[in-house]
């Protein structure tokens, strides 16, 4: 049984932007605060659900859901907002993982030179040039009781690279995609799993 992960973390200069006097938030940061502790203490009071099921084809909803509330979940526990899915960010991670299965690597970046932010700029999640970003990328694959939502994820957190983008405190969207085969010429012809997270968050 393998489990092997890779990450990285892209960043840009956020654009300087003046808020209006007229639009200044006017919310006092003791009520944000609580509005805070309250969503985290929601997550911490929420058990994950189909964190041991092995990857199949017919079951893949299920193990999204238990990675994206494992990731919260370690999020919550180090004081962090949990994060949202984002479908351009899905978009983006599904169509990694697939090319990764069809031209058989595991890598951030393609053969053919696509980085995972031209990935995610394809998808129309960073609308313009004139936004700032940070984006992140997180894989593993795993064989047989290592390719669970929870064997993958305790890999990622035992990584401090991993780990760096699941707590990262200004990321605020993810997606997620898990194929249910691993990369032929890694895994051997062993059952396994692909696991691709993509996290995110556009500064104005």
């Amino acid at each position: 049984m393998r489990t092997v992960c890779h990450t990285v973390t892209h960043k840009t200069k956020t654009p300087a932007h003046r808020v209006p006097a007229a639009s200044r938030v006017t919310a006092s940061a003791t009520t944000v605060a609580a509005a805070q502790a309250q969503t985290i203490a929601d997550v911490l009071a929420t058990p994950c659900q189909n964190t041991q099921l092995s990857p199949q084809a017919s079951n893949l909803p299920l193990i999204r859901a238990a990675v994206l509330c494992l990731i919260n979940t370690e999020r919550a526990e180090h004081g962090k907002e949990p994060l949202q899915s984002n479908t351009n960010l899905e978009q983006a991670a599904e169509s990694h993982g697939k090319e990764m299965l069809a031209l058989d690597y595991f890598a951030h970046v393609a053969p053919s030179g696509l980085t995972p932010v031209d990935r995610i700029r394809e998808t129309g999640y960073i609308p313009s040039s004139e936004v700032g970003y940070v984006l992140g990328e997180n894989l593993a694959w795993g064989t047989l009781s290592l390719a669970t939502p929870e064997a993958i994820v305790d890999a990622w957190i035992a990584s401090p690279e991993h780990l760096a983008n699941i707590l990262e405190g200004r990321y605020r969207e993810t997606g997620i995609d898990v194929e249910p085969q691993a990369p032929e010429s890694l895994a051997e012809g062993v059952e396994g799993a692909l696991y691709t997270q993509e996290f995110g968050v556009i500064v104005h």
